[in-house]
């Protein structure tokens, strides 16, 4: 019986370590326009960076609506309106055969995303 109960438990916090690790995984977005990165989650806050259109950036917090992003400089704050969970389409993509507008669907959310393509 005790055996059992061990096995058990070492499964259960397997699990658990499993799920856990995962969800610490980095997370990374794309910036859909131009925007301030704050230094605290709220608009009238100081701007202490900005990030461009198309820059790669990775999520360190969240709060609400506000996102913590680690970029080169002043690491800050912005709305989770400015990223986006896909890299923007480049022309040049499209002429090596993989695929274009309408040839992948992606869901995103702060913590992840998933893509499908042709």
């Amino acid at each position: 019986m005790f055996t059992r109960t061990l096995k058990t438990v070492a499964i259960a916090t397997a699990v658990v370590i499993a799920t856990a690790s995962a969800s610490f995984a980095a997370q990374y977005a794309w910036v859909g326009h131009d925007a301030n990165v704050k230094f605290k989650p709220k608009n009238s806050s100081q701007t202490v960076n900005w990030v461009g259109e198309g820059q790669k950036v990775k999520i360190i917090g969240e709060n609400g609506n506000w996102l913590k992003i680690m970029i080169p400089g002043k690491d800050g704050w912005v709305k989770a309106s400015v990223l986006d969970y896909a890299p923007a389409w480049d022309d040049d993509y499209y002429d090596y055969g993989y695929g274009g507008p309408g040839a992948q669907v992606c869901i995103g959310g702060p913590y992840g995303s998933l893509c499908v393509s042709d």
